[in-house]
């Protein structure tokens, strides 16, 4: 057999490049005006420069090797690209999580696991030539992370955050941990190693990302992972919500009298004799506010009287710091995290009965069409006649004897605010207020704490009462504050955005239901007509925007005032004891300056706080607070502080709700539970039951046999197969399938469907569903 012959090595031939084509090629991407891929560098300079590939692949090796267009790998970058912070957005899967634009919501960017970025991490996000891509590092966003612990080794541990939207791991040295934690029913907190501080590089296998743990250490013990009290400890840890006061605040609480004293009394209205009465839930412990109402010729004179904490906690000291960290008090079922120490928020601030309290009370004068004539705030001292409950105020107005005693003779105050309450409401139905009809959830305790159950919070007209009440306060207190050109905190509630009503729309299609323009009388229309169905009252309320915090007034879409404030809780939100401070600045004649007065870094690097558009890479020096741009931007910040505050809460809260609600299921796992399809994302629909507000998911698996074609412009789940249909408002039964604990989720399985639907043109669409599977 003959050898074959060996072929002569192909000489490599190095193209030389003229200055003239260097110079024409960086000119050529450069006039793109965004960063540009070195693939498409490629096209572009063989359709510009009409150079042959070879060419332009020496022109790139060049370029790349002298440094033009930066070091980014594969990537010419423009030098005035626009550029713009992103942000990492956590999902239940590595490959699903995502980059977030801050300055545009619809710029967002997978990130398919490529590197261990974490959620809240910053990056740099730079315009392409065709759309954006991801640039530099800039920051991570969070160090430490509270984590369950899934695997324990001799030398290490491993462990995952209790987020459900953190899917990675960290490794632990077990030398670390300390004896007294328990590794099987533990949560601890860790801090991830200082070589974990940027995001390097993950394998892939064929599976999608293979992540290896990243580097951690030990900080504390947080609490039981099965205990309701732990969740508690670490719903707070993992959402930052500080727990302990200072000592500091402490021993200034400690140090205030145990009851008012006569040099507080100075320059105080004497209002001890008005039979003020405070109207809260049973189990309310702080009382912020008191009423009274008498009869005038033309209407009503309300009087509401506020605890007037700002006469306590005085700014830059040790109280309001702690304050000021919180931002609002955090109500768990079982337990309360307050705002101030309880020497101030269940004692001297709180205005318990048969007790003289200090107030600023605002004083209002109320047409018989609910309108609001004439108002006027000044401090005051008062003595609370009663303490009601809603329960009791709400028996008393229906007429029952237990009511009528509990309230004894504060029954025609009573009534006479009852009274006003029937014109402010004609008031707010004529202005088309929102008026959602929400379900919130109670925990039913036994009597060995247990949980028995759950239920809707009762909402009568005794809470419409008080509410309207604050209302009226509300608005004065902003009116006040525009009319003397001061700054403050506004409560604003902008118009729901085109996407959201777009959805609403594909929600209520199937209704024959509109909401028309979009505007509040639209809104509230619809609203009426759907009373009788909840599920579609939550579609509504998940249209709107967030309510937040800020110095800019731009009124109150869902309340329908043009200018809105928190005047009626000092004692559990710091922005109303801002109010309270602009307010007596105002009386005094005295202008007050607020301050950030602890390390807000943290918070500021939040994802919250960034939603809500802070952006602290791009901080510049502050100015000075004696400036009117110093004021300004001071008030800027305590908005964001206070707004990313009060969502922060509202996550903690909601987490340990969920827990409870998974804990108590627990040993229910195969009942059978009716219902009502409230919602549906491609993956499968949610269900509410009827017997408990509590909410579950039915994965698409889980529907039936076939396969469920997801329309989302129509909202509906449809088999060809089985022909059937599911959407939403649709009567059910389904079966309790499983509870995550850990991961806080309901997962049921769909029994039967009362809301059969027929499908149209079923035959042809089944067929074509086989003809595409083959």
């Amino acid at each position: 057999m003959a050898k074959k012959k060996k072929k002569a090595p192909v000489e490599e031939t190095i193209l030389e490049l003229t200055p003239r084509q260097i110079e024409d090629a960086k000119a050529a991407i450069l006039e793109v005006g965004a960063d540009v891929s070195y693939a498409k560098a490629k096209s572009l300079l063989i359709k510009k420069l009409g150079v042959a590939r070879s060419v332009a692949n020496a022109i790139i090796v060049a370029l790349h090797q002298s440094g033009f267009g930066g070091e980014s790998k594969n990537w010419f970058e423009h030098p005035d690209a626009q550029c713009v912070n992103g942000v990492v957005r956590g999902a239940r899967q590595l490959e699903r999580m995502s980059v977030m634009s801050q300055d545009d919501p619809s710029v967002e960017l997978e990130l398919n696991g490529e590197a261990s970025y974490l959620p809240g991490d910053v990056v740099e996000l730079r315009r392409a030539e065709h759309g954006w891509r991801i640039g530099r590092f800039i920051s991570r966003g969070q160090k430490r992370w509270v984590c369950r612990i899934t695997y324990s080794g001799s030398r290490s541990i491993s462990v995952t955050p209790v987020s459900a939207f953190a899917p990675f791991e960290l490794s632990v040295p077990r030398e670390e941990i300390p004896a007294e934690v328990d590794l099987k029913r533990d949560a601890i907190e860790v801090e991830l190693d200082e070589t974990e501080l940027s995001p390097r590089k993950m394998p892939f296998n064929w599976e999608g990302p293979d992540w290896n743990a990243l580097e951690a250490h030990f900080v504390r013990r947080v609490g039981r992972t099965d205990d309701p009290l732990g969740e508690m400890a670490i719903a707070s840890a993992e959402h930052g919500v500080p727990i302990e006061f200072s000592a500091e605040a402490l021993d200034e609480a400690l140090a205030l009298p145990d009851k008012v004293d006569r040099r507080s009394l100075a320059h105080r209205v004497n209002l001890t004799d008005l039979p003020f009465v405070t109207i809260d839930g049973e189990d309310a412990r702080d009382f912020d506010d008191a009423v009274y109402c008498e009869k005038t010729d033309s209407g009503w004179r309300l009087l509401v009287a506020i605890a007037d904490v700002s006469h306590y906690v005085r700014p830059g000291s040790a109280l309001d710091r702690d304050a000021q960290m919180r931002g609002t008090s955090v109500y768990f079922p079982a337990s309360v995290v307050p705002m101030l120490p309880e020497k101030l928020s269940n004692g001297l601030c709180s205005l318990n009965p048969h007790v003289d309290r200090l107030v600023m009370v605002c004083d209002a004068l109320v047409s018989s069409e609910g309108e609001t004539t004439a108002y006027q705030f000044y401090p005051a001292v008062i003595h609370s006649h009663a303490r009601l409950t809603y329960t009791q105020v709400w028996s008393a107005l229906s007429g029952e004897a237990a009511g009528l005693e509990a309230v004894g003779e504060r029954i025609e105050e009573v009534r006479r605010l009852h009274a006003l309450y029937g014109a402010l409401r004609r008031a707010r139905k004529a202005r088309s207020a929102l008026d959602f009809e929400t379900q919130e959830s109670q925990v039913i305790f036994d009597e060995k704490g247990g949980i028995a159950g759950f239920r809707v919070r009762e909402h009568n007209d005794a809470h419409r009462l008080i509410e309207e009440c604050m209302l009226v306060a509300n608005v004065c207190a902003a009116e006040f504050v525009l009319a003397n050109k001061q700054l403050t905190l506004f409560r604003v509630h902008e118009k729901p955005s085109a996407d959201r009503l777009a959805t609403l729309k594909s929600v209520l299609a199937p209704f024959k239901l509109s909401a028309g323009d979009g505007s509040a009388k639209s809104l509230q229309a619809l609203i009426e007509a759907t009373k009788a169905m909840p599920f579609l009252q939550t579609a509504i309320l998940r249209t709107m925007s967030k309510a937040c915090y800020q110095p800019e007034n731009v009124g109150h879409f869902g309340l329908q005032y043009q200018a809105y404030a928190h005047f009626t809780s000092p004692i559990r939100r710091y922005p109303d004891l801002l109010l309270h401070r602009t307010i007596r600045g105002i009386l005094t004649k005295r202008r007050y300056v607020p301050s950030v007065v602890f390390d807000d870094a943290a918070v500021m690097s939040g994802y919250h706080a960034r939603s809500l558009g802070a952006k602290p890479e791009r901080e510049e020096k502050p100015a000075s607070n004696r400036t009117a741009a110093g004021r300004a931007q001071a008030w800027a910040r305590l908005g964001i502080l206070t707004s990313a505050a009060e969502r922060r809460a509202d996550d903690a809260s909601r987490d340990v709700m969920q827990f409870l609600k998974c804990d108590y299921l627990r040993s229910r796992v195969g009942r059978k539970f009716k219902g009502t399809v409230t919602g549906m994302c491609a993956a499968g629909v949610f269900v509410s039951l009827d017997e408990m507000p509590i909410e579950g998911f039915v994965h698409i698996s889980n529907l039936g046999w076939g396969y469920y074609d997801y329309d989302e412009s129509q909202m509906t789940m449809t088999s060809y197969d089985e022909m059937t249909q599911v959407r939403i408002g649709d009567r059910v039964v389904v079966r309790l399938d499983a509870v995550e604990l850990e991961t806080r989720r309901i997962n049921f399985q769909l029994v039967t469907n009362s809301s059969r639907h027929v499908v149209k043109g079923g035959r042809a669409k089944r067929q074509r569903y086989r003809d595409d599977w083959f």
